[in-house]
């Protein structure tokens, strides 16, 4: 792996034992939450939404721990919707965002979010997995004056189920095949197999960035 910055390899696998470790105060704390609900005669109407802020690197792409990065180790988090007796259980592929938690709650307590919200609500694929939905979602990142946002400088992004495409603050520009190298190690932006593909994504990311 060589040397990372700002985290050494050992210090990389310190990070992770430490990260694991700690998960097992979250386990420790929805098992306390669900044997509270238990208790109070609630565990069967009450719905739990579990997910994190953010994914992290360690060592992806030598970053040794970053949280702002276009890759998946950044963007890719953990969410699971917890709802007894509502929807059938099963993993689902669609592209959903902290953003859809809002309208999403909305929408359980039968209000509607205001206008200025951002995100859509999840209850019509949670109902039903073939209902129609984003096919492309926008993520960016504006660097801070210091930490480890400032090493990574400002862009925007496009993701599809089957793409990411991002273009930097620097004029740099990446273009990366998740079926076939879900890593991200292969950038195709500029090659000439792929031009039609990335000149499609850009002009959507355009689109987004106005919405």
């Amino acid at each position: 792996m060589g040397d990372l910055s700002p985290l050494s390899p050992d210090e990389v696998d310190t990070a992770h034992k430490q990260i694991l470790r700690s998960l097992l105060s979250v386990d420790d704390g929805v098992a306390s939450i669900m044997s509270a609900l238990e208790k109070a005669g609630l565990d069967e109407n009450t719905i739990i939404v579990y997910v994190s802020d953010n994914g992290l690197t360690l060592g992806d792409h030598r970053f040794g721990a970053a949280k702002n990065c276009p890759y998946e180790a950044c963007v890719k988090i953990p969410f699971i919707v917890h709802a007894p007796g509502m929807y059938a259980p099963r993993v689902d592929s669609h592209l959903v965002a902290n953003i859809d938690l809002a309208p999403t709650i909305a929408d359980w307590a039968g209000i509607s979010a205001p206008g200025y919200v951002d995100g859509i609500s999840m209850v019509p694929i949670l109902e039903d997995p073939s209902t129609g939905w984003r096919e492309d979602i926008l993520f960016e990142h504006w660097p801070t004056e210091e930490g480890v946002g400032s090493m990574i400088p400002e862009f925007y992004s496009i993701r599809t189920a089957e793409w990411k495409y991002t273009e930097y603050s620097t004029g740099e520009v990446e273009l990366y095949d998740l079926v076939n190298d879900p890593f991200e190690l292969e950038n195709l932006a500029g090659k000439r197999d792929y031009r039609e593909i990335q000149a499609e994504l850009a002009a959507r990311l355009q689109e987004l960035k106005v919405e």
